[in-house]
């Protein structure tokens, strides 16, 4: 399947150029160009789906900040990659984990690293999955339905977006190799989390939506540390 971006931005000029530094690149690829955060939204609500949005901040009405709220309430993964005059927006795009922030003008380089990145982040996190027993069954499970992990004396329990848990016996250190260190952190003794569904960060938990999961001493540097990196890229 082709890789589909959605370019919103109600500059035609700044728009038109995007679109020309993507064309140049060697990708397999679906472009959409919106004027206004309003006319994407109205296509999202439909049922398009985009892989990668490159929001301009500055627009009239539905500017890029409330646009990516919208989108990300009704798509958790999609990368978001903010375009602004100026940095004054980095607080509000790291609240919504934008894959990254562009300053205009925008330049060929940086434009080929952006997409490099998101290329490899796609491709990491469709791919992974993670494999054990239990009970004389093999269980399969796609990491990006993963929510987290966590073990109970020697039991490991899989948490997942569908509301299943399934569980294996063992600790929840065989199954680190399994898991992408770029999107898995340990941040407790006990638990092991999907930096992308995390939906929120306090001084001692990682919240996921309704659940919240608890950040020790120990693991709390390391594992804020690496969400800080993923949520805010290369910016």
């Amino acid at each position: 399947m082709p890789l589909k971006i959605a370019i919103c931005d109600d500059s035609s000029d700044d728009r038109n150029q995007l679109i020309s530094l993507i064309k140049s690149k060697d990708l397999y690829y679906e472009c959409t160009a919106y004027t206004s955060g309003e006319n994407l939204l109205w296509d999202i609500e439909k049922g398009t789906h985009f892989d990668i949005f490159f929001l301009d901040i500055y627009m009239k009405n539905i500017n890029g900040i409330e646009t990516a709220k919208q989108i990300r309430a009704i798509d958790q993964d999609a990368l978001l990659i903010f375009i602004s005059s100026s940095n004054a927006f980095y607080r509000e795009s790291y609240d919504l984990y934008a894959f990254n922030y562009l300053i205009k003008p925008l330049t060929d380089d940086k434009v080929t690293e952006v997409l490099r990145h998101a290329l490899i982040h796609l491709d990491k996190y469709a791919n992974q999955v993670v494999r054990f027993s239990f009970d004389n069954y093999l269980h399969t499970i796609n990491c990006s339905q993963l929510l987290y992990l966590t073990s109970n004396r020697h039991l490991v329990y899989f948490i997942q977006a569908n509301e299943k848990t399934l569980k294996s016996y063992g600790k929840i250190d065989d199954f680190i190799s399994q898991l992408s260190s770029e999107f898995f952190v340990r941040c407790h003794q006990s638990y092991i989390v999907n930096l992308k569904h995390v939906t929120g960060v306090t001084a001692s938990e990682f919240i996921l939506g309704n659940v919240r999961i608890p950040i020790s001493r120990k693991f709390s540097q390391q594992s804020r540390e690496k969400y800080r990196i993923m949520m805010f890229g290369d910016f």
